[in-house]
């Protein structure tokens, strides 16, 4: 496996030596180092004088959604930079965040004064920007399906981050010649693939030291959660999510959550799909395949969540054996900071899915900071 690792690096260190050259009409020769392991999606290259970045289109194997070059505000920009690449001048200092998941990036790089603007503001949970919100100093740009235009064109931003969607454009942010960064981090495989994209956050924000020792602390303790259950041999079935206006919206076998559920020792029923996003089933779908699951969680921004109000959204729910059981758990969004701790630290919720499932590995422990069981 190093082998081929070692192999597959120097592959992509080759092919991105020719894609930094080729933006370049001078004779000097750039060495472009890979500086990603886990990510599928995301590349960054030294490119010596600049950074480049590509975000891989999820939807599209081998398709390119986006190559960014990142050159430093006081450097003179690099001569021969072909069209498709959009040059983003860092640190940036101004940017409309349509997510809290982005911004808890921000914050935990220390860089949370370049969040200007926001949209969807009652997600997020990070005291400076709903303080900013209030007082006016983080511009409140309405809801992300129809954000106010004027307010962002008033605002400026460097850069706007919001993430893609399959055969979907951005609407009339894309007209108003800011750039947008394509943030593709959800649809990753692997939790740690996704949290690799700290970097990306540290080279927009020239905090790359501080990225990297952030997500090497992240692969240790992940790394060290999954050794603990790797041999174990009872693996307790979990589900996800409810139904909503008539869809349940699952994750695909090959998504990254998926992969949490296996590397906290759990079985999930569509592990055979290959699907990365989001699968859209029916509830007799759901219920065949997974009545009989140890384990149910759901995410809800609700502030009272009871298995009376389980029920009443849709009747039938009490008829899975985890609602009976005590399987049921709640990841209350509207109390905690899951949005923006989870993506960029899957070891704290695997902590707490081992615990979950796996109790005996802590010695009985179950310290729960995002789970809470649903009663």
């Amino acid at each position: 496996m190093t082998f081929l690792r070692n192999i597959l690096t120097i592959v992509l260190s080759a092919i991105f030596l020719v894609a930094c050259n080729s933006g370049s009409t001078t004779s000097r020769e750039v060495v472009g180092d890979t500086l990603t392991t886990h990510a599928k999606l995301l590349t960054i290259v030294d490119c010596g004088g600049y950074t480049l970045v590509d975000v891989q289109n999820p939807w599209k194997e081998g398709a390119l959604l986006k190559r960014y070059a990142l050159v430093h505000r006081d450097s003179v920009k690099p001569e021969g930079l072909t069209t498709e690449i959009e040059v983003v001048r860092v640190p940036i200092n101004s940017a409309l965040v349509y997510s809290s998941v982005h911004a808890g990036a921000f914050n935990e790089l220390g860089r949370v004064d370049a969040v200007t603007g926001i949209v969807d503001a009652e997600y997020y949970k990070i005291s400076q920007i709903v303080e900013g919100v209030r007082n006016g100093t983080v511009v409140d740009a309405g809801n992300s399906m129809a954000p106010t235009i004027e307010k962002i064109v008033e605002l400026s931003p460097d850069v706007i981050l919001t993430s893609p969607f399959q055969n979907a454009g951005h609407g009339a942010i894309e007209k108003l010649g800011i750039t947008i960064i394509e943030c593709a981090d959800y649809m990753e495989t692997t939790p740690l693939g996704r949290a690799e994209w700290i970097k990306f956050f540290g080279f927009l924000l020239c905090k790359e030291k501080e990225a990297n020792a952030i997500y090497e602390d992240v692969v240790n303790s992940y790394s060290n959660l999954c050794a603990k259950v790797k041999e174990v041999e009872n693996r307790p079935t979990v589900i996800s999510e409810m139904l909503i206006d008539g869809v349940w919206f699952l994750p695909g076998g090959g998504s990254y959550m998926a992969q949490m559920y296996a590397d906290a020792g759990a079985a999930y029923p569509w592990s055979e799909d290959s699907s990365t996003g989001s699968l859209q089933l029916d509830f007799a779908t759901v219920y065949d395949k997974a009545y009989n699951a140890d384990f149910w969680i759901i995410k809800s921004h609700e502030p009272n969540f009871t298995l009376a109000n389980l029920e009443s959204k849709y009747p039938l729910n009490k008829k899975f054996e985890a609602f009976s059981k005590g399987g049921v758990y709640v990841i209350k969004t509207v109390e905690t900071s899951f949005f923006e701790d989870f993506p960029f630290h899957p070891e704290k919720l695997l902590k707490e899915y081992i615990q979950l499932f796996h109790p005996e590995i802590f010695d009985g422990e179950q310290v729960f900071k995002y789970l809470q069981q649903v009663k």
